[in-house]
């Protein structure tokens, strides 16, 4: 059986720097917000291209810390695309607003209560209508929080997923493109006032408790083994390319003949996954 994520192999690929990191954090006992998560922060948010980054437990933390940190609460509307993991849509409702799904159509019924948009990047791709999204945000006044769990380093027009709205969302969970040996995520933002709300939040507030915040830290050892990863990310993401390219290739005669149909191979995309539909 082909595994879907292979943690094993790729820890015995690095296996002499994962062990030594692992080594070294617990030697120095600096084990939960030390400097590890905060070299892991300023590499991510030089890759991205944003001013800041918060690394936190999960993608999950960071979308419902976003709403939160934009007073986002009961009576607003978010709207959501329906073809999306239940997260997207499960943090609006933990805050207290009602979400509102858009399909692949791309028709947004949004009212007088709409007061943010998780458009996602699904798959490694953009949002199919994004351009629209944000075009249509920026008329309406807006917050749009991206959803890039599945697509660190996926780009647009020359900037990365996660950079175009006020705050971008990111999994670092076993099965992502870049994943930890457990649970992480972070958030990324060029807004001063939401990246240091967010900050106090993910620790209780612990400094001025001047709101109530979360338990959402991320750990020492997971910031360490995800700096490891980092320098070999772009080739990673090349190798998926490869492999990507040869399932189009192997497999186009069966879309021809209209017995599958194959991702669209979007300019910018990651191959995060590589999911086809099967006709009957």
């Amino acid at each position: 059986m082909i595994k879907f994520f292979n943690p094993g192999l790729i820890y015995q690929k690095h296996k002499q720097d994962f062990d030594e990191a692992i080594q070294r954090v617990l030697s120095e006992g600096q084990l939960i917000l030390r400097k590890d998560v905060e070299d892991f922060e300023r590499t991510l948010a030089g890759y991205i291209g944003t001013k800041y980054a918060v690394a936190l437990n999960s993608c999950t933390d960071a979308l419902y810390l976003a709403l939160r940190g934009l007073k986002i609460a009961p009576g607003d509307e978010v709207l959501v695309p329906s073809r999306t993991f239940v997260a997207s849509a499960q943090v609006i409702v933990q805050v207290g607003a009602t979400p509102i799904y858009y399909d692949l159509d791309g028709v947004l019924n949004f009212t007088k209560k709409t007061k943010a948009i998780i458009p996602v990047h699904i798959e490694g791709a953009f949002d199919a209508h994004f351009s629209e999204i944000m075009d249509l945000a920026n008329t309406k006044g807006w917050y749009v929080i991206e959803d890039a769990a599945q697509a660190l380093g996926a780009t647009q027009n020359g900037k990365k997923a996660g950079s175009f709205g006020i705050a971008g969302c990111f999994s670092f969970y076993p099965a992502k493109t870049l994943g930890a040996f457990g649970d992480a995520g972070a958030l990324v933002t060029d807004d001063e006032k939401l990246y240091n709300w967010i900050k106090g939040a993910r620790n209780h507030f612990k400094e001025d408790a001047s709101d109530w915040g979360v338990n959402s830290r991320c750990d020492n050892i997971q910031a360490a083994l995800l700096n490891v990863r980092f320098p070999y990310y772009e080739e990673a993401l090349a190798r998926r390319k490869e492999i990507a390219e040869m399932y189009y290739e192997g497999l186009k005669d069966l879309e021809k003949r209209g017995k599958i149909k194959l991702p669209d191979n979007t300019p910018g995309r990651i191959f995060q996954d590589f999911i086809l539909k099967i006709y009957d």
